[in-house]
């Protein structure tokens, strides 16, 4: 867990030291503790957390040869079939110790830019080639780990935290039009290579980066893709659990590298399930594990403290319950729970506070999203023209004698239906739509959301969904400013893979796959609870905004007007439908303006009421 940050001169001028801390200083990371490596035009650097600092990786950055040097962020996985491909080169030294940025090396040495292709966990990192004269850098698969970067006169600047980017002297604060358009329209940035600002742009997940000295700027290709398998349909349905379950505990044990670990835990499947076979791992009293839960005890009354305790009891690990209830919308976005972009999520300071506990607890969480997209089943309507008519009567075949009730998908279809021609608010401000067509860029991401894929197209098109990286990167260390690093065992590479290869029926039908490799590992009440939605709006009647309300924040935020008209907005937006989807975009539009002025250093939006 570090902030990584690399600089370099196409003109040849000199990096200079103080220009990598300056990029590095960002709560949680010490920029005195920083280990930075120059070389005329080049130059490299790695701060620690504030935890870490006295166990900093002073490796880092680390050269090989004196012809390549490395900084990296983040964790290498399935290192034994790394080191095996590597080991039978000759003059290469045992690598079964190496750290995972000598293996990155070792790496690039062996197979140069291809290298990324061969690596398995979750990283990001730049090597400086010194032969070639070119900056080499790459981003793990599914975005786990932030990378940021900025062309900035003569200069490429990196950094792992976006934060930190923006500190260059040379970047402004301006915001990108089609980046706020998405966000109005969808809640993010769709174009997985636009943050909201102008001048920086985002590393897309599985894409790498070459920027050669003095020949040109970066240069930006895909290394990886999640591409529909061929699904199996196993005659021994042992198989497919014993192998979900094997995959399931290796993508656990992988991101149990620290002493001491938290797992984010609702009491629903896919956290506890995690939990589990982490405490199975750890051994028979698993000291170093601690659950830690959000929960809703008044106005919502979820169960998610009733389950989470059974679990927690069950495996014989402690729990800590933060309560939810008195959170007011957008608290704290002024002083430390300030998204690095806007954002629809209105309650940051919870997971803030939620992450301060883990943190006292130690360096990592485990969580457990991505379990819903990876074991989403296809519907009965999404799967016609796209298989045998056979095929589908065999599945639904068995799903009936499994007593269980395939979706339909009626109701979805109607709703997609719907989306690709009722998105678009009508208070869209004039400015924007000179230079964003709002109407086309509906159609378009809709599309992509909704591509044909084979029998898995709905899993397939919500695991690689720009919303995940966009909530990974909210919850790095470098936009949460908490020492406390997120991971997701079910965005493990090679446990979707074979996930994406099981059939919809019976194994994603109500996570059945999961359940039965849970069972007898989870308590009966959590391996028979459906999934449930919370049961009440979380931000209540309180956050509650009157148009009226609205109008007054715009009004405290001239910048808006140049993406909300907010006159068309107050004459078109019902009094009762600000915080629900009945009206396209409203809670967008209010969550930009405080956001704004947060940003800014304004007071906080609660005080215009």
């Amino acid at each position: 867990m570090a902030c990584l940050t690399a600089i370099v001169n196409i003109d040849g001028a000199p990096v200079e030291e103080a220009a990598l801390r300056a990029l590095m200083d960002v709560t949680p990371y010490r920029p005195a503790d920083a280990s930075v490596w120059t070389d005329g035009c080049v130059g490299l650097g790695l701060a620690p957390l504030v935890a870490d600092s006295a166990n900093a990786d002073r490796s880092q950055p680390r050269g090989l040869h004196d012809r390549l040097w490395a900084v990296m962020d983040g964790r290498l996985d399935d290192r034994g079939a790394l080191v095996a491909a590597l080991g039978g080169r000759p003059g290469t030294p045992v690598l079964a110790r190496a750290s995972d940025v000598e293996l990155i090396l070792h790496a690039y040495d062996a197979w140069g830019a291809d290298c990324v292709g061969r690596l398995v966990g979750d990283f990001a990192f730049c090597v400086w080639d010194r032969g070639r004269r070119r900056l080499f850098c790459a981003r793990d698969h599914f975005g786990v780990k932030p990378f940021y970067y900025a062309t900035v006169g003569n200069a490429l600047v990196v950094c792992s935290a976006l934060k930190g980017l923006r500190r260059h002297p040379a970047i402004s604060n301006r915001l990108h039009d089609h980046a706020i358009g998405d966000f109005l329209l969808f809640g993010l940035c769709m174009e997985a290579s636009h943050t909201a600002f102008a001048d920086v742009s985002r590393l897309p997940p599985g894409h790498r980066l070459n920027c050669p000295v003095p020949s040109g700027g970066p240069r930006v290709e895909r290394y990886w893709s999640l591409e529909p398998g061929e699904i199996v349909r196993r005659a021994d349905e042992r198989e497919p659990v014993e192998r979900f379950s094997s995959l399931m505990q290796i993508a656990v044990s992988d991101r149990l590298r620290a002493d001491r670990v938290g797992v984010l835990m609702s009491g629903g499947l896919d956290s506890s399930s995690v939990a589990s076979v982490a405490a199975e791992i750890l051994g028979p009293e698993p000291d170093g594990l601690h659950a830690f839960t959000v929960v809703y005890d008044a106005q919502a009354r979820d169960q998610e403290r009733r389950y989470s305790s059974i679990v927690a009891r069950s495996l014989g690990i402690g729990i800590t319950h933060l309560a939810a209830d008195d959170y007011e919308p957008f608290v704290r976005w002024d002083r430390d729970a300030l998204p690095p972009e806007p954002s629809l999520e209105a309650l940051t300071a919870v997971m803030a506070d939620l992450l301060d506990l883990a943190s006292a607890h130690g360096g990592a969480v485990l969580t457990g999203e991505g379990g819903d997209p990876l074991l989403l089943p296809s519907t009965v309507i999404g799967r016609v023209g796209r298989e045998p008519v056979s095929t589908t009567v065999g599945d639904l075949w068995r799903a009936c004698r499994a007593r269980t009730c395939p979706p339909l998908g009626l109701r979805s279809l109607v709703g997609q239906w719907l989306r690709r021609s009722d998105g678009v608010p009508g208070w869209l401000a004039s400015e924007l739509l000179d230079v964003f067509e709002p109407r086309t860029r509906w159609r378009k991401v809709w599309a992509d959301r909704t591509a044909a894929r084979g029998e898995r197209s709905s899993a397939l098109n919500d695991m690689v969904d720009p919303w995940w990286a966009s909530t990974f990167e909210s919850l790095d260390p470098g936009a949460t400013g908490r020492p406390v690093e997120m991971r997701y065992p079910f965005f493990d590479v090679r446990l979707v893979s074979y996930a994406l290869t099981l059939p919809s029926l019976p194994w994603c039908l109500n996570k059945q796959i999961l359940r039965a490799s849970m069972c007898g590992r989870l308590p009966e009440a959590v391996l028979a609870r459906p999934k449930t939605p919370l049961q009440a709006d979380p931000i209540g009647p309180r956050g509650r905004w009157s148009p009226q309300h609205a109008r007054r924040l715009f009004e405290a935020t001239p910048a808006i007007a140049r993406y909300v008209d907010v006159g068309k907005f107050q004459s078109m937006v019902d009094h009762d439908s600000l915080l629900t989807n009945q009206s396209p975009g409203t809670w967008a539009a209010i969550s930009l303006a405080v956001w704004m002025r947060c940003a800014t250093g304004a007071p906080g939006a609660w005080g215009l009421s």
